[in-house]
């Protein structure tokens, strides 16, 4: 398989999920319209001149040119024509979403919003009935004065202070067992102080550690995981896969330095690397191969290969909904804090967090695309969880109150219902004039960002 098929293929991934998401959001404004008694003139899948369809009464069910996304066309476009041409404050049509109350109204915007929500709601739940592997590394730590260069030349660690050293297996912390590092990394921080039970040349040792509080509230004990630095997955078609790295390869050196860990690794391949050489241990035998790594858009190196990582197989839970429910408030919180990051310009990479629907498609592609590289099962879960991120993030920013979302017609509904007065049509027209070039502009920057991202990729 060429590169470029494998580029549209992860691109077609991705560009389906994010269709599916879209229409079930309109798929909710077009069954709450129909249940307030508003028509709906156009139940489109993707954008631009119609190609197929088929009439079901006044309502048009077709097929764009651009299969991509797709809208629902409420009824009420020659409210406004018609208005403005006769210069009336309002000219209402039957079926209209003008001739509706403010509550109909509220509920039609409302609801696509609410499908988005929904649809997360079951990805999440139909996921927690699913087997799943999680990661499980062994709690073997080091403390991050051992590696100035990665955690910083003032990197203190209060753990080493105690008498831990890099290379101890955390047995235990208070008195209950540690089964994994995850464990450990979970239970540290939120605590002041712990007792910890570590093994060093198979003799056991019980250190007091106080940790160093947080500007968050949370402690610090200046440790970090040490794991083998054995292949566990090469990506096909990259630059690593044609210099002959395979999983199960032990890289014992790089740069010509020796390697003990993960830690070790990271240490040689950092700053602005040409080419990347590596000695690896393969079946008793040394082979040394050498590549030049991808680029990524800020010209720095982007490595297609993984470690191999230890997992554990979790069972379904018995509380599906509630663990699909505590899922999809997680990632909205999540999600409410970038946009918040956003607006206050506290998020600096905007590039990293903002992109467009060819990025957006390439990256859930890419990520769904290793995942079944690796089992169907994890495939599958990883395409399932991104189109759960993308509903909700779809519903949180149709809310906002911006031209042409969701938001500013709700808004406006809301005002209608309080003072009792609809917006007048020449106001309307110009707060949907804006929100086309609002549109039109925030579309061309994206697509600019996503044409830099492109010819970024094979750098």
């Amino acid at each position: 398989m060429s590169y470029f098929l494998a580029q549209v293929i992860k691109y077609l991934i991705g560009i389906v999920g994010i269709t599916v998401v879209v229409l079930i959001h309109e798929l909710g404004h077009l069954v709450a319209a129909r249940i307030c008694g508003i028509d709906v003139e156009v139940f489109s899948f993707g954008f631009g001149p119609r190609l197929i369809g088929k009439h079901i009464g006044d309502l048009d069910l077709r097929l764009s040119l651009f299969p991509v996304g797709g809208y629902c066309r409420l009824k009420g476009s020659d409210d406004v024509r018609q208005s403005l041409r006769n210069e009336q404050s309002l000219f209402l049509e039957e079926g209209s979403i003008f001739a509706a109350s403010p509550i109909r109204r509220i509920i039609t915007y409302l609801a696509g919003p609410v499908a988005s929500f929904l649809l997360a709601l079951l990805i999440y739940t139909i996921l927690s009935l699913m087997p799943y592997e999680v990661l499980s590394t062994e709690a073997i730590v080091t403390t991050v004065n051992d590696y100035p260069e990665l955690f910083g030349p003032e990197a203190t660690s209060p753990a080493y202070d105690a008498g831990i050293r890099s290379g101890d297996r955390v047995l235990a912390l208070n008195g209950e067992t540690i089964d994994d590092w995850e464990a450990l990394e979970t239970i540290l921080p939120v605590s002041p102080e712990h007792l910890f039970m570590v093994e060093r040349n198979g003799q056991s040792f019980h250190y007091w550690v106080e940790g160093e509080k947080q500007a968050d509230g949370t402690y610090r004990y200046g440790l970090a995981v040490l794991q083998e630095a054995i292949v566990g997955n090469v990506r096909s078609l990259s630059a690593e896969k044609e210099a002959g790295l395979k999983k199960g390869d032990r890289i014992i050196a790089s740069q010509g330095t020796v390697v003990h860990n993960h830690l070790d690794l990271l240490s040689t391949l950092r700053g602005e690397l040409s080419r990347v050489e590596f000695t690896v241990l393969r079946d008793g035998e040394e082979v040394r191969l050498s590549f030049y790594p991808r680029r990524g858009d800020d010209g720095k190196p982007i490595f297609d290969f993984s470690l191999l990582a230890a997992t554990k197989h979790v069972k379904p839970t018995s509380k599906a909904l509630t663990s699909g429910v505590g899922q999809t408030s997680k990632i909205l919180h999540q999600t409410l804090d970038s946009i918040r990051s956003l607006f206050t310009g506290t998020q600096k990479d905007l590039r990293s967090n903002v992109t467009g629907v060819t990025r957006s498609a390439l990256l859930i592609g890419d990520i769904a695309a290793l995942g079944f590289e690796q089992e169907t099962k994890q495939g599958l879960h990883a395409l399932l969880y991104l189109l759960g991120v993308v509903s909700i993030s779809l519903a949180v920013v149709n809310l906002l109150p911006l031209p042409a979302f969701d938001g500013i017609q709700i808004m406006v509904a809301f005002l209608a219902l309080i003072t009792g007065h609809t917006i007048k049509m020449r106001t309307y027209y110009v707060l949907q004039v804006a929100g086309v070039l609002f549109i039109i502009v925030v579309f061309i920057a994206l697509a600019g960002s996503d044409l830099r991202y492109l010819l970024s990729i094979r750098r």
